[in-house]
C-alpha cells in the first residue's frame, strides 16, 4: 500500500474549514434565532437553556441576551402549544420590560379559559387601550366583564371597539335563517356581529343557528355571552338556563331560574321549571353536580 505524501497531510488539515461552535450566551441566541427561522422550536428551547444557565445571575433589564431569550422562549413555547410554559415566560419577560400587543391578548385568553379572571382583566383591559379593532378578543373582554357583573362597563368596551363594516345587515342573516340556509346564516351572523357587536340580536341570530346545527361549543359559547353581556334582561338569560338544564347541572339552572324570578319579580315559566327542579331534581338541585340519570326525567315536564 501506497504511503500519502506528508506534505499533503499537512496541507489538507490547514486547508479544511472550521465550523464555529457556540461558546457565548450571544452564540447560543444566535444560533436559537436561527433555530426559531426555520421553525424547529425544540432546538430553539435547547439553545435558549444553555442562554438562560450562563446568564443565571444577570438582570434581564440589564442584560439585553438573557431579555431576548425570555422573549423567544415564550414565542417557541407558545408555537409548540405548550400555552402554560409560555405564558409564565411571556410575564417573566414583561416583569423586565417586555411590551407587545400580541402577547397581552394571549396572555388575556389564557389567564381566562383557566378562570384566573382578573389577572386575565388586566391584559384585556392593556391589549384594548392599543388596539380597539380586535373585535374577537374585545367579545371576550364585555364577556368577563360581564361575568365579574360589570355589564355597564362591557357595553362601553363593545360599543367603543373599532370593527371593520360588513356589507351584510343582520336582517340578510334573518333571512337566510328562514330560508333555512342554517349554515350560510351562522357565517353571517358571525361576520356581522364582529361588525356590530353591541347588537343583542346578532347573538340571538349566532345562538339559534348554533342550536339548528347541533354546535355544542357553539352554543356554549353564545349562551354564555348573552347572559354575561347582556343578562341584566330575563329573555337573554334563559337561553344559558335551558343549556344548564340539558347539561344536567341543575344547581347552575337553578340560580338562573331564580335571577330571571328575581328581574322580573313574576315569570310563570321560570317559577314553572324552578317548582318542577324541587320536586323532581331532589339535591342535584342544592350542589353543583351533574344530576342522575334518573334526575334527569324530570326534563319532561319543563316547559318546551
Amino acid at each position: 500500500m501506497s504511503r500519502v505524501p506528508r506534505f499533503l497531510i499537512v496541507t489538507a488539515f490547514f486547508c479544511t474549514p472550521l465550523i464555529a461552535q457556540p461558546v457565548t450566551a450571544e452564540d447560543f441566541l444566535e444560533r436559537a434565532r436561527e433555530h426559531f427561522e426555520r421553525r424547529r422550536f425544540l432546538n430553539v428551547l435547547d439553545s435558549l437553556r444553555v442562554v438562560l444557565d450562563m446568564t443565571a445571575g444577570d438582570d434581564a433589564r440589564q442584560n439585553r441576551t438573557k431579555f431576548e431569550a425570555e422573549i423567544l422562549a415564550g414565542e417557541s413555547l407558545r408555537a409548540l402549544g405548550r400555552a402554560e410554559e409560555a405564558a409564565n415566560m411571556f410575564e417573566r419577560a414583561m416583569v423586565h420590560g417586555y411590551d407587545e400587543k400580541t402577547v397581552y391578548a394571549f396572555l388575556a385568553d389564557y389567564f381566562d379559559k383557566h378562570k384566573r379572571f382578573e389577572t386575565a382583566l388586566g391584559y384585556y383591559e392593556k391589549y384594548y387601550k392599543i388596539d380597539k379593532s380586535d373585535v374577537a378578543a374585545h367579545i371576550r373582554y364585555a364577556a368577563l366583564l360581564g361575568r365579574l357583573k360589570r355589564r355597564d362597563e362591557a357595553k362601553q368596551v363593545l360599543e367603543g371597539a373599532e370593527p371593520k363594516l360588513s356589507p351584510q345587515k343582520s336582517e340578510d342573516c334573518e333571512r337566510l335563517e328562514q330560508q333555512r340556509k342554517i349554515r350560510e346564516a351562522s357565517r353571517c351572523f358571525y361576520t356581522v356581529r364582529h361588525s356590530q357587536p353591541d347588537r343583542e340580536r346578532n347573538y340571538l341570530g349566532a345562538y339559534r343557528t348554533a342550536i339548528a346545527l347541533r354546535d355544542k361549543k357553539l352554543i356554549q359559547e353564545n349562551a354564555e355571552w348573552l347572559y354575561f353581556i347582556f343578562g341584566s334582561e330575563p329573555r337573554y338569560i334563559w337561553p344559558l338556563a335551558e343549556l344548564k338544564l340539558a347539561q344536567r347541572k341543575f344547581f347552575d339552572a337553578r340560580l338562573l331560574l331564580e335571577e330571571i324570578i328575581r328581574l322580573r319579580g313574576k315569570d310563570s315559566d321560570a317559577e314553572r321549571a324552578l317548582a318542577n327542579l324541587r320536586v323532581q331534581a331532589g339535591a342535584a338541585m342544592d350542589k353543583p353536580f351533574r344530576a342522575t340519570n334518573k334526575e334527569m326525567q324530570m326534563l319532561e315536564s319543563l316547559p318546551k
